[in-house]
């Protein structure tokens, strides 16, 4: 099995951090308090920073009605169910992605039922769904070769445009989406740069330098389309304790619209 996934490796020239974990995999890691397993194929939350990142700024919207769009783990899915939000949905095109994520929601039951289903983005999601917040976790450029954890030839400017342009009918009025990114892809599969590109008001909630290169965290209000200044949901509170907690952490609080 190792040496099938370093074919893999040297065809989609995956980052070695990244390799690393692929290696390890199924393996076992417990997050924010909750137990996951991350089988074969399935995306690493407990890789670097970006998803724990997400997880701790999604929280602090206190959001009734949550999607993690391609879910992976379900990790971002069951940490917004243990942080009190009353309705979570997961979904991923990604068949391994499905199965481990129903796994974990199964093995950490007592946190709640998590609804997870397979599809090309909001495919199989109810149309009568609205949601006051929307996590993807995208790949932030496209791969090349073989898909690997789910990550294929349509990542970064495709997969963003296409799920921003379709985020807007499955918002609250005041519903936001919020999306990661790393400049080791090219700005232009930036969530940040697609959303102004569309017309939609942009923040960014994190801007930190760590793993040799920018990381940033954006939040996006499809449904407020060139409707001029937006103050941000996450509490002030909530960034500062970012920064206590890692030191490296620069939220900005700008907007970019």
């Amino acid at each position: 099995m190792k040496a099938s996934k370093m074919e893999v490796s040297q065809k989609q020239k995956i980052h070695p951090e990244f390799q690393r974990y692929i290696d390890r995999q199924p393996y076992t890691v417990v997050l924010d308090g909750l137990r996951f397993i991350i089988d074969n194929d399935v995306f690493p939350p407990d890789m670097g920073r970006c998803s724990q990142n997400l997880a701790r700024i999604a929280q602090g919207y206190r959001a009734q009605t949550v999607l993690d769009m391609g879910c992976g783990s379900g990790y971002l899915a069951l940490s917004m169910k243990h942080s009190g939000a009353a309705e979570v949905w997961a979904t991923d095109i990604h068949g391994p992605a499905v199965e481990c994520a129903r796994r974990n929601v199964k093995l950490n039951d007592a946190v709640g039922p998590v609804q997870v289903v397979q599809g090309d983005l909001f495919e199989n999601i109810p149309a009568t769904l609205k949601f006051d917040l929307i996590i993807f976790n995208q790949p932030f450029g496209p791969g090349q070769g073989d898909t690997v954890c789910g990550c294929g030839p349509d990542g970064g400017y495709r997969i963003v445009r296409r799920f921003l342009t379709q985020a807007a009918d499955r918002l609250t009025p005041d519903g936001v989406v919020i999306m990661a990114f790393s400049d080791r892809e090219p700005v232009e599969n930036s969530p940040g740069r697609v959303a102004a590109e569309l017309g939609y008001p942009v923040s960014v909630l994190l801007d930190a330098y760590y793993g040799d290169a920018n990381n940033y965290i954006f939040e996006i209000r499809p449904l407020q389309k060139a409707a001029g200044n937006h103050g941000l949901l996450v509490p002030l509170a909530l960034l500062l304790t970012l920064v206590a907690e890692w030191d490296c952490l620069l939220p900005v609080a700008a907007e970019i619209i």
